[in-house]
């Protein structure tokens, strides 16, 4: 059975390193390459896949922060602690994840693959900066959240990671992002709720134990 205990943060984020390594490598070394899967992926649409990856790109937003918000309403209702404190690190994860985003993409400022190539047709959702993806980043930090705080819940953390990894997906389908914004999108993610635990653990036990005074 698996606990905070067993996780190895290091590990994790030399992982998390590596996805945001292979990004920078993928949009600039091998750009090419990152272009051609754009176009390649976008020229695959039919009516029904379509639908389908509009439908889970547009959930991505509605469902991250939709959880967060009503899990901190709740969090007002629930006297037990743990749980609050539970509640109180997946809203915390998606302020990190929407201010690491925001701060990416306004200081990188990459245009994104439809604006760039008439090949790309956009099908869905995309306006501003592109790397990393905002959308991405939303379900990612809602998995790693979940597998974070609910360790022991294995077919709720298949289940989001599925969904996170199909939203990342969809982002190149519709043309609105290259596969390097959404690698480096999963690591802001992950990265911004692995931020979120450490930090509310640590205040949580420097508060338990009166060192804020």
């Amino acid at each position: 059975m698996m606990t905070n205990k067993s996780f190895s943060y290091p590990k994790i984020g030399l992982l998390l390193l590596c996805f945001l390594s292979f990004s920078v490598i993928l949009a600039t070394i091998f750009y090419n390459y990152d272009k051609s899967l754009v176009i390649h992926f976008n020229q695959l649409r039919n009516p029904f896949w379509d639908l389908f990856f509009l439908n889970i790109t547009n959930s991505a937003g509605f469902i991250a922060y939709g959880t967060s918000i009503i899990l901190l309403l709740l969090s007002f209702l629930i006297k037990e602690r743990a749980v609050k404190y539970k509640f109180y690190k997946i809203a915390l994860a998606g302020v990190f994840s929407g201010l690491a985003v925001t701060l990416l993409k306004n200081g990188i400022q990459r245009v994104r693959p439809f604006q760039l190539y008439p090949a790309i047709h956009s099908l869905g959702p995309g306006g501003g900066w592109s790397y990393p993806s905002g959308h991405t980043s939303d379900a990612f930090f809602l998995a790693a959240i979940i597998w974070l705080v609910y360790p022991n819940r294995r077919l709720l953390i298949v289940a989001v990671y599925l969904w996170a990894t199909l939203v990342g997906i969809s982002r190149v389908y519709l043309g609105v992002h290259y596969p390097s914004d959404v690698l480096a999108a999963v690591a802001v993610g992950s990265v911004s709720s692995l931020a979120a635990f450490v930090v509310l653990d640590w205040f949580i036990k420097r508060s338990s134990t009166g060192q804020f005074g």
